[in-house]
């Protein structure tokens, strides 16, 4: 493989069964080409292994889906493999006012609501992976929650990828209703799909009042690479938090994008990378501030070692209009070898003067005085290292209320440093 169309040809035996998916895949073939390190926004990032892989794209099915799912969440489920919604696998009995359907399922008013918002959030004439999403998707999960109504457990979107260099276009749309509460939790695992590819993209739009927090949980295997693009779109006094927790993947690129379009919003991003090995884990955020009197909050944590490499580029747009913004940004790196490497790159943008604004990053190894205290209470430096690092993450850990959630990323704090020789 060496070129884009080869790339583009492994897709090219899927329907078109949207009018969006045919305009999108004129623009990926006629012109807009996938990131190179010249490109600003992707300058850290090479995309080759992606294009010039060989996939397979296939409907496996799964025998068993409960390994997958996180120890002790009782939750609703919408279960898909390879991209493909698998009913037997997905939550029958949903509360009234929580409709959880296949994109290609929706119907009636379900389904007007779905054309009025699939496809009019993200730019495909611009950004190629979103190209590529919409121009193959299979299927994807629409999801609604109605005015006013409360969703007592979280939703679950579980994204199993299966096979040997499997492929596949994920799509999920979630809709709010004002004054509605949900959580939601986008989860990405993997199995026996070494070299696999995942090209995510997700829509939110939160109504006016609404409140909503959505986790999104990357653990597809090392051997997997993955694009992830989550676009937020908040109305009037709605509050909604993303939290990334990216466990495993050879390569991972996230897009996280707030358009807050209205007054009185409250906008969250939390972020925790640990890599190891040879990993790539690239952050983009992006909070774009239109109209006034609306905060914004975002704090990414990474911790790198072995030969990884971490990346985070955090933009905050002020448009003139967005008087009594308020928008902070923090980015903070441990290296724990002196062959792993961060590139971080925090952005203020701003055209209002009226405003609170701030953003700043560290780099640096654990702290010594530190360590040397742990040590000398009888802590091993393993020990001494583990806690240091639980310590470091707990600022970002604190946001999560899933405590099924919370229990697991611990656990895989304490596991991906078992054998540390820090």
């Amino acid at each position: 493989m060496s070129n884009k169309k080869q790339f583009l040809d492994q897709f090219d035996h899927l329907a078109a069964t949207l009018p969006l998916q045919g305009a999108a895949r004129a623009a990926i073939h006629t012109g807009l080409d996938f990131p190179t390190t010249r490109d600003e926004y992707w300058k850290y990032t090479r995309v080759n292994g992606i294009l010039n892989a060989t996939y397979a794209i296939n409907d496996a099915k799964l025998g068993d889906v409960s390994q997958h799912q996180l120890n002790g969440l009782d939750a609703y489920y919408a279960v898909f493999v390879n991209g493909v919604f698998a009913p037997e696998h997905s939550s029958q009995q949903l509360p009234e006012g929580l409709e959880i359907t296949s994109i290609a399922a929706a119907q009636g008013a379900r389904r007007e609501l779905l054309l009025e918002h699939l496809g009019q959030h993200t730019d495909v004439k611009k950004h190629a992976f979103n190209a590529l999403n919409t121009s193959y998707f299979k299927d994807g999960v629409f999801i609604t929650v109605d005015k006013d109504r409360v969703v007592e457990k979280p939703v679950v979107m579980l994204h199993v990828s299966t096979g040997e260099g499997s492929a596949s276009n994920v799509r999920n749309l979630i809709h709010i209703g004002s004054y509605a509460q949900a959580e939601f939790l986008m989860q990405y695992e993997g199995e026996a799909n070494n070299q696999s590819f995942t090209n995510a993209l997700t829509e939110i739009i939160a109504e006016e009042g609404a409140k909503g927090m959505c986790y999104l949980l990357q653990n597809e295997g090392d051997g997997s690479k993955q694009v992830n693009t989550t676009q937020v779109v908040q109305k009037r006094n709605s509050t909604f938090s993303v939290v990334t927790l990216t466990k495993s993947g050879e390569l991972v690129r996230n897009n996280l994008n707030f358009s807050i379009t209205e007054e009185g919003c409250e906008s969250n991003m939390y972020g925790i990378y640990f890599t190891s090995g040879k990993q790539h884990v690239d952050n983009h955020t992006y909070a774009d501030h239109l109209k006034p009197h609306c905060n914004s909050n975002e704090l990414y944590k990474g911790v790198m070692t072995g030969r990884s490499t971490g990346v985070f580029n955090g933009k905050i747009m002020v448009h003139k209009d967005a008087q009594q913004t308020n928008a902070f940004q923090s980015n903070q790196n441990i290296l724990l070898t002196d062959t792993a490497s961060v590139n971080t790159k925090p952005e203020l943008e701003i055209y209002a003067d009226d405003v609170k604004c701030s953003h700043g990053c560290t780099i640096g190894q654990l702290d010594e005085e530190a360590m040397f205290y742990l040590q000398s209470r009888g802590l091993g430096k393993e020990a001494a290292t583990k806690l240091l690092i639980q310590a470091f993450a707990g600022d970002v850990l604190e946001f999560i209320a899933c405590d099924a959630l919370r229990d697991d990323m611990e656990d895989f704090i304490q596991q991906k440093f078992k054998e540390l020789d820090a």
